[in-house]
């Protein structure tokens, strides 16, 4: 994370996550360099705040979140457009439906569905900007 405080907000906005101060990170100094935070549904996570890392993995995704069916992807889609996030909007997976967005870092979360359709390489939506795997992608701030 670049900036820990709006990395908060932005996953207490998107996720629901309710920080837990008693396990705040400090160094020796006592500078603040990490929150760890309560994910409603997947624990307790840690947003460590390292601007030149937060730089150089922007537009990586490095975990992909599972959600069970593409009704509950779909609910992500509308949830994100309320709050005003931009997002790739439902795509075609290879093998079920994925949905994309950027944390206020870049770093791309992805969701994907448990419910599955047949193996379909050939119509999955692999050319979306939002499923580059380069760090170097461009950062679509909008639906396709």
């Amino acid at each position: 994370m670049s900036d820990l405080a709006e990395s908060l907000r932005w996953y207490e906005r998107v996720f629901g996550a309710e920080r837990q101060p008693q396990f705040d990170h400090r160094s020796t100094a006592g500078v603040l360099y990490a929150h760890i935070i309560d994910v409603p549904g997947l624990g307790l996570l840690e947003l460590r705040c390292a601007p030149n890392t937060a730089k150089a993995i922007s537009g990586y995704d490095p975990v992909t979140y599972a959600v069970p069916t593409r009704a509950d992807l779909l609910a992500w889609v509308d949830h994100l457009d309320a709050l005003g996030v931009g997002n790739s909007g439902e795509l075609r997976g290879i093998i079920g439906w994925v949905l994309v967005f950027r944390d206020p870092d870049g770093l791309a979360v992805r969701l994907y569905t448990r419910e599955h359709h047949e193996f379909d390489e050939a119509n999955a939506d692999v050319d979306s900007p939002w499923l580059r795997l380069s760090a170097d992608a461009e950062v679509v701030d909008a639906k396709p």
